[in-house]
C-alpha cells in the first residue's frame, strides 16, 4: 500500500471512530467530561477525566448526586474567569427543600436534619450563612471544596436565588478516573 493511500486509510478510520465514539455515547446514556476546576476536590482533582450518566426531561434529581451542568448565563456574567460550558457540583437542595447553614455543629441542614457530608472536611460546612427554601423545579447545589466554590452560596442574591434549573443538569457523575 501506497504512503498516499495509507494517510487517506487512517483518516477515514480517525473520522469513522471519532463518529463511532459519539453515537456509542449517545445510545449508552454517558458522556467524559474533564474538571477544569478545584471546587469538587477532593472528590473531583482538577484536570480529572470523570463520565456521567446522561439525564433527561424525566430526571429526578436526588441530594447528594454529584451533577454536571451548564451554569445559568447570569453565573458567567458575574464571574469573568470562569470560562466552561460545564461545571461539576453536589445536589444539596432539591425543589421543595428547606436548606440552611449551618447548624451548632458546623453542619448544613436539609428539611430540618443535619446533612451528613463525610466529603466535606472542614467545619463549618460553610463559611457562608444562608437559608432558602428551593423552588419548583430549582436545585441548591454546592462544591465540595466550600472554601473556593463558586456555587448556589455565591449567587444567592442574584436571579433564582442561586438556584439552577433542573434542565440544567447534563449529567450523574458515575465514574472518576485519572488525570
Amino acid at each position: 500500500m501506497a504512503f498516499r493511500e495509507l494517510r487517506i486509510l487512517l483518516a477515514v478510520l480517525l473520522i469513522v471512530s471519532t463518529t463511532a465514539c459519539g453515537a456509542v455515547e449517545n445510545v449508552v446514556g454517558r458522556k467524559g467530561f474533564r474538571s477544569g476546576s478545584i471546587t469538587m476536590e477532593p472528590t473531583i482533582r482538577k484536570g480529572q477525566h470523570i463520565t456521567a450518566r446522561t439525564v433527561d426531561e424525566n430526571y429526578l434529581p436526588k441530594i447528594g448526586e454529584v451533577v454536571v451542568y451548564r451554569p445559568p448565563t447570569y453565573w458567567l456574567d458575574q464571574e469573568p474567569q470562569l470560562d466552561a460550558d460545564f461545571l461539576t457540583a453536589r445536589i444539596i437542595g432539591v425543589p421543595g427543600s428547606s436548606v440552611s447553614c449551618c447548624d451548632t455543629t458546623g453542619k448544613v441542614v436539609v428539611d430540618g436534619r443535619p446533612l451528613p457530608e463525610p466529603y466535606v472536611s472542614a467545619s463549618p460546612a460553610s463559611a457562608v450563612t444562608f437559608e432558602i427554601d428551593v423552588p419548583p423545579d430549582r436545585l441548591w447545589i454546592m462544591g465540595d471544596n466550600r472554601d473556593v466554590s463558586a456555587d448556589s452560596r455565591a449567587y444567592r442574591d442574584a436571579p433564582e436565588r442561586g438556584t439552577i434549573a433542573i434542565s440544567d443538569v447534563v449529567g450523574v457523575v458515575d465514574n472518576v478516573g485519572s488525570n
